[in-house]
């Protein structure tokens, strides 16, 4: 152990010349390779987050665009359907108002033909009187023109 210090005393000199000289090295080292690589570094990194932040822009900016030609389109298949709803409905109320009318037309028809019917009733009833009277008369007429006996 004396013998290490010992050299190291006697070599003090040299060995912090040495010292001097490799730490000269590191800060060169430090200066011209070490520090333009971390800011070439730090500059590939901007550059990654400038990319990044172009390509999330563009992404914001497609689907914006893709949202907007869907609520376009949404909203004009709504109008498409709600027109072909309108049309529909118009139609079934036109054959509904057809269909109403035509039953309507039945309903007097029903109504003329049950009066028509009670008419002919009666008319028959006078008839059925007629006749008996008739049958009567002619009774009484054929008593009246037969000799007596």
């Amino acid at each position: 152990m004396r013998k290490i210090w010992r050299w190291t005393q006697d070599n003090a000199g040299p060995i912090t010349v040495t010292l001097a000289v490799l730490g000269g090295f590191a800060a060169i080292i430090q200066f011209s390779v070490v520090r333009p690589m971390q800011q070439g570094f730090t500059a590939v990194n901007q550059r990654i987050d400038d990319q990044i932040r172009y390509i999330d822009q563009r992404f914001d900016d497609q689907d914006r665009s893709i949202n907007q030609r869907f609520d376009a389109q949404d909203r004009s298949i709504n109008q498409r359907f709600d027109a072909q709803n309108r049309s529909f409905n118009q139609r079934f109320d036109a054959q509904d108002k057809y269909i109403n009318q035509r039953f309507d037309a039945q309903d007097r028809r029903i109504e003329d033909l049950v009066r028509d019917v009670s008419e002919l009733r009666k008319l028959n009833d006078r008839v059925i009187r007629n006749e008996t009277r008739i049958d009567i008369l002619t009774e009484q007429l054929q008593t009246a023109d037969a000799p007596a006996p």
